[in-house]
Parts: C-alpha cells; sequence; structure tokens
C-alpha cells in the first residue's frame, strides 16, 4: 500500500523576472545569461530551445527555456488576427492585450508566468525565473530540473516500450493529483501528452508546458479556442460543426486517457498521416485493447476515452476507480488535502504584474552574496532593513530532495522585486501567495530500472517545457 508522509511546511519558493539580463560568452564558447551557464541543448520547439543550465553562485541545475521573441510576435499576430472581435469570457484567454501589453517582449509570455507563479504543487513545474535579453531576440524562463526527462518518448511511427500496470499506474496517480489540482483551481491544461510529462531524479511526475493552458471563470470552464496535440484531441474539438461551447475539464480527461494509453501500449490509440483523416478516426473508430490489459484497466481507459464528453468519466469517479486504487489497496490523497488552496481568477492586473522591471542586473542570489561580502562594514540596522527575515536564500540539493519527500502544507511564494539604485541594492519586498501541494508517494519496487528516458537521449524532441 502507498504511504504518505505527515504535512510539513515548505520554505518559500523564490520568482525572479529580470528586463535587462547580461548576455555572454565563456572562454569554451558557452554562452552564459546573468549567472547562468547554458551548458548543453535538451530540447527544442516551435518558438525556442531549451538548455541545461547552471547557476554559477550556487552550482545548481535548471532547465532555461529560451523563447524566439520573433516568433512569439508572429504568433501574438496571428492570435490577434483569428480573435477577432470581442475578447470573450474573463481568464487568461480573455486577457486584454489591447491597452499596450505587447510594449514589453516579456508580455509575450505573461499568461504562462502569471499562471506558473500563482501555482505550487509538487506534480507543477517550478518556476525560478523569467530574463530577458534586450539586445537579442532571446527570453528566458528558468525551471526547476528534471533529469530524467519525458516520461515516455511517442513517436507516430515507432512504437515505445510500454510501462507495466504497476508503473503506469504510479505514474497515472500523480497525473490525477496534478490536474486534479490545476481543475480545482480552474485552469484547463489543454495539451496533456507524455512529452509534457516529466521525471525527476526521485520519479516525481512534473507537468509542463502552459503555454496553451487557459484559466477560466469560476462555474464556467468552456474553452474559448482549439489547441492542444492532434492526436490527444478529443472528439468534440475534432468536428468542424461543433457550435456550442466545450468542456474544458471534459477535454483534458479524454487526454489524460489517451496519454494512459500510451503508457501502456506505447503508442498513440490513433494515427494519421492526415489531419483530416486522423479527426474522421477520433471521431468514429472504435479504440482496440491489447489483450494483456487486465479489465479493471481497459474499463477504466474506455471512460476516459467516451467519445460523447456528457458521459465521459468525471475526476472524482477516475480517483476512485479500481485500477487506480489497486482494487482499494492503494487509497488516493483526498480532493481535500491535494487541492487544500484554492487560487483567485488570475486577472488582467496579474498578467500586468507579472514581470517587474529591475534597473540593473542583480539577482536575489547576487544582492544575497553581496550582503555577506560588505556585512562586517555594514551597520546592524543597515544589514536588518537589507535582509529582511523572510527572504530565503534558494534550497540545496539536499533540501529539494527533503522538500518532494515531504507533504507541503500550507505554503507561500515569495514573489521579490529587486530594485537596487547606482551603487548598492536598497529595498527587497516580499508579495507572499499561498500555495498548495499534494502529498507524496513511493514509487514501486524496482521502477527505477524501468525509467530511460533521459533529456540528453531525446535533445531532438520537441521541448516539455
Amino acid at each position: 500500500m502507498a504511504t504518505h508522509s505527515k504535512p510539513s511546511e515548505r520554505t518559500p519558493s523564490v520568482v525572479i523576472e529580470t528586463l535587462g539580463a547580461k548576455t555572454s560568452e565563456t572562454k569554451d564558447g558557452l554562452r552564459k545569461i546573468n549567472n547562468y551557464l547554458l551548458k548543453k541543448e535538451i530540447g527544442h520547439g516551435a518558438f525556442g530551445t531549451v538548455h541545461l543550465g547552471v547557476n554559477t553562485l550556487t552550482n545548481e541545475e535548471y532547465a532555461i527555456k529560451e523563447f524566439s521573441k520573433s516568433r512569439l510576435r508572429r504568433k501574438e499576430q496571428m492570435a490577434m488576427m483569428r480573435r477577432g472581435r470581442g475578447r470573450g469570457r474573463g481568464g487568461i484567454a480573455a486577457a486584454n492585450r489591447d491597452h499596450g501589453l505587447s510594449n514589453s517582449p516579456l508580455d509575450l509570455v505573461r499568461s504562462e508566468v502569471a499562471i506558473l507563479k500563482k501555482l505550487n504543487h509538487r506534480n507543477v513545474i517550478k518556476l525560478y525565473e523569467v530574463l530577458d535579453d534586450p539586445d537579442g531576440d532571446s527570453l528566458y524562463m528558468v525551471l526547476e530540473m528534471a533529469h530524467k526527462g519525458v516520461i515516455m518518448q511517442i513517436d507516430l511511427h515507432q512504437v515505445a516500450t510500454p510501462y507495466t500496470e504497476s508503473t503506469s499506474r504510479y505514474h497515472f496517480r500523480q497525473i490525477i493529483l496534478g490536474i486534479e489540482y490545476l481543475h480545482c483551481n480552474d485552469i484547463v491544461h489543454r495539451d496533456i501528452k507524455p512529452d509534457n510529462l516529466l521525471l525527476s531524479d526521485n520519479s516525481i511526475l512534473k507537468i509542463v508546458d502552459f503555454g496553451v493552458s487557459e484559466m477560466f471563470v469560476k462555474g464556467d470552464d468552456a474553452l474559448k479556442s482549439t489547441a492542444g496535440s492532434p492526436a490527444f484531441m478529443p472528439p468534440e474539438l475534432c468536428t468542424a460543426e461543433r457550435g456550442g461551447p466545450v468542456s474544458g475539464k471534459a477535454a483534458d480527461i479524454w487526454s489524460m486517457g489517451v496519454t494512459l494509453y500510451c503508457l501502456v501500449h506505447g503508442r498513440v490509440p490513433f494515427s494519421n498521416e492526415s489531419l483530416l483523416g486522423l479527426h474522421e478516426m477520433i471521431l468514429n473508430d472504435p479504440i482496440q485493447y491489447s489483450k494483456n490489459l487486465s479489465k479493471d484497466l481497459v474499463d477504466l481507459l474506455q471512460k476516459l476515452m467516451e467519445k460523447d464528453p456528457s458521459k465521459r468519466i468525471l475526476m472524482q469517479d477516475i480517483r476512485n476507480h479500481a485500477w487506480v486504487t489497486n482494487n482499494g489497496q492503494e487509497p488516493m490523497v483526498s480532493e481535500e488535502d491535494n487541492c487544500h488552496s484554492i487560487l483567485s481568477e488570475i486577472t488582467e492586473e496579474d498578467i500586468r504584474g507579472a514581470i517587474t522591471s529591475v534597473r540593473h542586473i542583480f539577482t536575489v542570489m547576487q544582492a544575497v552574496a553581496k550582503f555577506k561580502r560588505h556585512s562586517r562594514s555594514l551597520s546592524a540596522n543597515s544589514v536588518g532593513s537589507m535582509m529582511n527575515s523572510d527572504v530565503q536564500k534558494p534550497p540545496t540539493k539536499t533540501q529539494k530532495i527533503d522538500n518532494l519527500l515531504s507533504i507541503p502544507n500550507d505554503q507561500h511564494t515569495q514573489v521579490i522585486n529587486v530594485v537596487p539604485s547606482d551603487t548598492s541594492v536598497h529595498q527587497i519586498h516580499p508579495v507572499v501567495v499561498e500555495r498548495r501541494c499534494s502529498r507524496s508517494e513511493s514509487p514501486p519496487a524496482g521502477m527505477s530500472s524501468t525509467i530511460s528516458s533521459t533529456f540528453s537521449s531525446h535533445s531532438s524532441v520537441h521541448t516539455p517545457y
């Protein structure tokens, strides 16, 4: 039976936004953005690249997501043409970009930043810092590193090695907790697939890529546009004749079903070179299941991939399904514990405030290092004013592992605005946002030997961040 550790406090996470970052090159030809050394490429996507980065001040490793500003601007221009009249409902999709929000390059990723800053869950990737290179074409997001990479590399022309039902259950339970947390906070992911599910060193699943996420008005989860990967798209989004609203939660649940299908089969349920042909298959063709699957697993997959969204299984029924709980031997952590802290809707003000300008090139770690170097020459009052007791250094690797093995209780995230003068840093203003994480689970025995995906072996795949 899965065991859960007791709730415990976790140190606040720090999110920094730097406008005006400095880029340089080392003697070895490696790029450096502020204090982050970009060591190698570990993935790429339509709008940029993901690098393995090292903070030269702490030697901690991060995933550095690099965006192309010119490509993002072209995407924004196309989106504005498609939007047409009106803004629709509130939330991320309807965030008003007609009030000068596109003046700053960081506005191009404000939605993703606003979402990630508000979320703190062990199964959702953590954002640490956002930087802009004013002299180049790049934006950078510094994210938590998940060294084992994507949970499974899906190739339409090749079958991957499927996981056992036990290992698939372990991963899928974490998907449930992460997506349930998003849904509890009125956020639909809209692009759930193995490429967007990463594994940390200790096999903690991390949900990534919020580029097409959408936050909806409480009680109304209607999707306002079509997004996501075609092979994981639900039938209700595959028909050109659909006229009414589409439930974002139900669409996510279908994608969860396709993802679980991939884990146990090593392939997607429907594959076609033609997008129109793929849509026709999703709409009309029955799903074929391996004869080796248990009856409970087939039952769950059929309910997850019910073509009629009104009949599709709900999240509360997924978490209580016989296959998920191993016939009651492994009960899930309660929804109340998983979604204890409900966030407010991400507003236009939140998106506007997602990026804070910093006049000079300082990070919190650099500021702290400076304080330490000059602490002997500073008066006690000066030290007290600069080193607010709420400001904490980023956790060490040991602390991160300890945190991942504990159950976070009521969490807080500090968003620190660093406002330096010409000679020294004056103020550090912490802004506290309440967060909540789910309980941890132990991986099934021997699972570490079944996981072979790494970033280095998939450097050419679509970036999962």
